[in-house]
């Protein structure tokens, strides 16, 4: 659980937000102090807080010790002030903080509240900064790594495009254009021939107009002057983090069952069918399974749909658990779902989908206090690399008719045909 401290002499600002941040990130901790006094007892106690929101001036301490004495403990800060001038502002931007907000609005508490989220979302964001100055590296790095953000570097664009291959997490990259052997645009050219601008976020970073340009042009979704400030990098890198997460979430609508949070059929055909090409052409063996839940009706005619809906959402999240993060997991409608094992062999896939369909019966679901029901998936399995994948999932419905006639709670696959 995330740990939030505030540090706020007005309990009415304070109180507000709470409410705000709860409402906002969900499960979180939130500890409150009004005084230096108390806030000196609290982190001799306890200093693993992911983010604390300050109140520069306490009726028992103000200026900059403040900071000071929370940064010593290793705590990232948010200052909040409701005075500010030239001289406070050179003061702040010595010490390492997040940011700093005038208290003076509602929208600013409200800006507090989106940096609060913002940052905690950074903690599980990887941006990989690319140039061949160490000072650069070094400076970008711990900008970035006072917003939270997990950093990697790499001085050669060749390695960092090795780098960006074997670590699916990145998804910011901040690239310098004067590199030896290889510029930035080029790289930049490399890298969109195989992640797209809503994949992955990148900022180019260059001294002249022109660079900026051929950034831009080939599918930069930023661009920085040298030299910047702090405060205009770290708002354009945030700026791009939210926007990669919108895109996100509005793909997550559209390709997303709502009620199980799996993909739903649109997006299977669409990601499906990518990699069948790419299984074909590399003579790649994988499956796909029709799943149903046998005799859903009789679970909502006797416990109704709020207990059927539970069922099907413990099978989705099985299924999820189950298979590789590369593997498609679909909700086709109703109970019945779609599989896509990737680069597994034939007998491999029989025996996961065996080894399945015992386990989901095994599973209960809570259908009245204290009383539990079982269910159990008929499953029809496909492993030969028809011409289309339509009709391999055609087949495996077939395959799924017949583990439904012969009994149901079983697999069906006719591993014998399978094409070599």
């Amino acid at each position: 659980m995330h740990k939030i401290l505030i540090v706020e002499d007005s309990r009415t600002l304070a109180k507000y937000l709470v409410r705000k941040l709860e409402a906002t990130i969900g499960k979180v901790q939130i500890d409150v102090v009004g005084t230096y006094a108390d806030l000196k007892r609290l982190l001799e106690e306890q200093s693993d807080y992911c983010i604390a929101l300050l109140d520069l001036f306490l009726p028992d301490m103000d200026d900059t010790e403040l900071i000071d004495y929370v940064l010593s403990h290793k705590i990232p800060s948010v200052v909040m002030t409701a005075d500010f001038d030239s001289a406070l502002y050179e003061k702040l931007l010595s010490r390492n903080i997040v940011d700093f907000v005038l208290k003076d609005s509602a929208e600013s508490l409200e800006y507090i509240v989106s940096l609060t989220r913002r940052l905690l979302h950074n903690k599980n964001t990887t941006v990989l900064v690319v140039d061949d100055s160490v000072t650069v590296l070094h400076q970008v790095g711990n900008y970035l790594r006072n917003q939270l953000y997990r950093v990697k570097t790499e001085q050669n664009p060749m390695q960092a495009l090795i780098t960006l291959a074997a670590d699916e997490d990145i998804s910011i990259i901040i690239t310098d254009y004067n590199m030896p052997r290889m510029n930035g645009v080029e790289f930049l050219h490399k890298l969109r021939r195989v992640r797209k601008k809503d994949e992955i976020g990148v900022i180019g970073i260059s001294g002249d107009s022109e660079s900026a340009t051929k950034f831009l042009k080939y599918g930069a979704n930023d661009y920085i002057n040298k030299p910047f400030n702090k405060e205009e990098f770290v708002h354009r890198v945030n700026n791009l983090a939210q926007s990669l997460e919108n895109i996100r979430t509005l793909k997550d609508f559209a390709n997303q069952d709502f009620l199980t949070k799996v993909y739903n059929r649109k997006y299977f055909f669409e990601a499906g069918e990518y990699y069948f090409q790419e299984a074909l052409k590399y003579k790649k063996p994988f499956a796909v399974a029709m799943i149903d839940i046998d005799d859903f009706k009789q679970v909502n005619d006797n416990y109704g749909h709020d207990i059927g809906d539970k069922v099907i959402q413990m099978l989705a999240r099985t299924l999820k658990e189950r298979t590789k993060g590369r593997d498609l997991v679909a909700r086709f409608g109703g109970e019945e779902f779609c599989v896509m094992l990737k680069d597994i062999p034939p007998i491999a896939a029989e025996r996961f989908f065996e080894d399945l369909c015992k386990d989901i019966s095994r599973l209960q679901v809570e259908a009245d206090l204290g009383h539990f029901i079982h269910f159990t998936v008929s499953i029809g399995l496909e492993t030969r690399p028809l011409t289309k994948l339509e009709e391999m999932i055609k087949q495996a419905d077939v395959n799924l008719y017949e583990a439904k006639e012969s009994g149901k709670n079983r697999v069906v696959a006719h591993l014998l045909e399978a094409v070599t």
